[in-house]
């Protein structure tokens, strides 16, 4: 085993090659994966075991179809039935906007979502440095997903089109509002929907929000990406800060999580929280999610997600814009409205301090994730070194 205490971003590339083909979850690929995982962490001495744990599809497969088909009427019916039913499709509006904000925030009282349907397994693999958690430093955790999948529609096309889709409800839902209030305050008024012009623009809106509803319909899934950025890379950077961590016999409590089955809904995260939270101090417990690094100058530090927006840091995003400063390393704290899941949110949920790292120029490949030309050749060997230089700084400050 290397002994060097220097992050080197070629191992993490070289782990990274070694792991960028097709592993979505059941297949050989991902059991290959899985075995590589544990090789490398058994290699550097750490205590390795493999949780094994059970999911649906539902959440990650079905319930977002639903969602989405359940919502085209009430689009339709804002230009079709809105100036003759006013007040029960502005009602409809109101509660589908209210459950579709709802559904961009992890709610805890879905989980049950992932025992619906029918059983699929995974497993999670852990690997801790063995030092017990105290009051006088923090513990981390740090998680990067090991299985990837190809879609239809890249990950970029999918989020904008969920964007669109979230717009559009909006914009319907206040044409409702001021239709009723205008029918309630105004009743010898004309009103909106009554008005030639903007009823065309009210169907174009309408008919624009279908249209991106009906795309996410045929998102449908399988397994021809290599998931060089997503996520071999952030799984790549992973061990290699568990090597030089080992090789500086760090003393805080240090636990590195290869999460399983993240691409069906952050399921390995979910059942790893789930069962081990009582197990750490939430107050005295960093979370570090490794999400799709490698790609352009400096760092995305994802800290808030959803619709209003949910904060999942304070102190985890200041010690990262600390160490950015005192390597010259930029830092560009980032916000995910809707449409991209992260390991991260189930277990911010759950009441811990946690942070998403991702390249500091996503939009570069962003068009190439969950698909085929996912590959190793997107990665920068002078970003990985950021990343990984950032990361170790973080550890000896925290």
């Amino acid at each position: 085993m290397p002994t060097s205490h220097t992050y080197d971003a070629k191992r993490a590339y070289h782990h990274i090659t070694q792991l960028a083909f097709p592993r979505l979850v059941g297949s050989t690929g991902e059991a290959k994966a899985q075995d590589y995982i544990v090789q490398q962490f058994a290699a550097l001495g750490l205590e390795v075991s493999r949780e094994s744990f059970a999911f649906t599809k539902f959440p990650a497969e079905v319930f977002p179809r639903l969602l989405c088909g359940t919502f085209v009427p009430v689009v339709l019916s804002v230009p079709w039935l809105g100036a003759r039913f006013p007040i029960p499709v502005c009602l409809i509006c109101l509660l589908s906007l209210s459950v579709a904000l709802l559904c961009t925030q992890w709610q805890k009282r879905f989980e049950g979502l992932y025992d619906v349907g029918r059983r699929h397994r995974s497993e999670n693999i852990v690997a801790t440095n063995s030092k017990k958690p105290n009051n006088k430093t923090p513990a981390l955790l740090f998680v990067a997903h090991y299985d990837s999948k190809s879609q239809v529609l890249p990950i970029a096309v999918r989020a904008v089109a969920y964007g669109i889709a979230i717009v559009g409800l909006m914009a319907l839902t206040t044409v409702m509002v001021i239709e009723v209030a205008t029918v309630a305050l105004f009743p010898d008024y004309i009103t909106l929907l009554w008005l030639p012009n903007s009823i065309v623009i009210v169907w174009s809106v309408a008919g624009v929000t279908t249209f991106c509803l009906l795309l996410l319909q045929i998102n449908l899934t399988q397994n021809r990406s290599p998931g060089g950025f997503d996520n071999a890379s952030g799984v790549g950077v992973m061990l290699e800060v568990a090597r030089v961590v080992v090789a500086r016999g760090e003393k805080k409590s240090i636990t590195f999580l290869a999460a399983g089955a993240e691409e069906y809904g952050m399921c390995g995260a979910l059942r790893y929280v789930q069962k081990h939270a009582d197990k750490y101090d939430q107050e005295n417990t960093y979370v570090i999610n490794l999400d799709g690094l490698g790609v352009g100058n400096g760092v995305n530090v994802v800290t808030r997600y959803g619709i209003p927006a949910v904060r999942t840091t304070d102190m985890l995003a200041e010690m990262f814009q600390t160490s950015g400063k005192a390597l010259g390393i930029q830092i560009f704290e980032r916000y995910l409205p809707i449409g991209v899941g992260l390991d991260s949110i189930p277990i911010a949920s759950h009441g811990f301090e946690t942070v998403t790292l991702t390249a500091g120029n996503v939009g570069r490949v962003a068009l190439k994730v969950h698909s085929k030309r996912d590959r190793c050749d997107l990665l920068d060997v002078k970003s990985l070194q950021q990343v990984g230089e950032l990361i170790v700084d973080v550890v000896e400050r925290a």
